[in-house]
């Protein structure tokens, strides 16, 4: 019996000494968001988390997200990150309503010819066996907000060189995004630049 009450108060000294692990604030969403969500002060909440469980990258102040667009669909209490929100810089270019797509064009150089606020058509060619046919629209009037010009590669083995990069950034309808995704990556587009 003495014993056990030795344990007990060697335990109840330790315990007391133990002291609680450091925190540190983190913004996490206050209740389910949808991807392309302006966030507002009612959609996050400040917490205090372990600082060792916290991502490094995580906001801090409610302040750093509110304005922010999502990225993706966020669950309530997702703790938010530069990923996880665009700070706005894109984005917020973009007309409400659509969505931030990349895409690869055939020609290279025409996409050095276009300017952000320039409005396109985005074609897909649909001959085959090189002969000349009627394209297929994937976009309407997509807005060219930026891109990264294309840049010679080093010649392969045989010596042919290829263009790398010449991504250009468009803003277009959620359901035009899903088309292009499938052929923006391949280089198969072309432009038709309109008023």
């Amino acid at each position: 019996m003495v014993l056990a009450l030795g344990c007990g108060l060697v335990a109840a000294v330790v315990v007391d000494r133990v002291s609680p692990p450091p925190t540190r604030p983190v913004v996490v969403t206050a209740r389910e968001v949808e991807a392309g969500t302006v966030l507002d002060e009612a959609d996050v909440a400040v917490v205090r988390v372990a600082a060792a469980l916290a991502p490094q990258s995580s906001l801090t102040r409610a302040g750093d997200a509110v304005g922010r667009t999502t990225s993706v669909a966020l669950p309530p209490g997702q703790t938010l990150t530069p990923s996880l929100v665009a700070a706005g810089e894109i984005a917020a270019t973009a007309p409400a309503g659509t969505v931030v797509t990349p895409v690869r064009l055939a020609d290279p150089s025409i996409a050095a010819l276009l300017h952000p606020g320039d409005r396109v058509d985005l074609v897909a060619a649909t001959a085959s066996s090189g002969a000349p046919g009627a394209g297929t629209h994937l976009a309407r009037r997509a807005l060219v907000l930026g891109g990264a010009p294309a840049e010679p590669a080093a010649g392969g083995l045989l010596g042919g060189g290829t263009t790398a990069g010449g991504i250009t950034l468009v803003a277009v309808l959620p359901e035009e995004a899903t088309a292009l995704a499938g052929v923006g990556q391949w280089g198969g587009l072309s432009v038709v630049l309109v008023p």
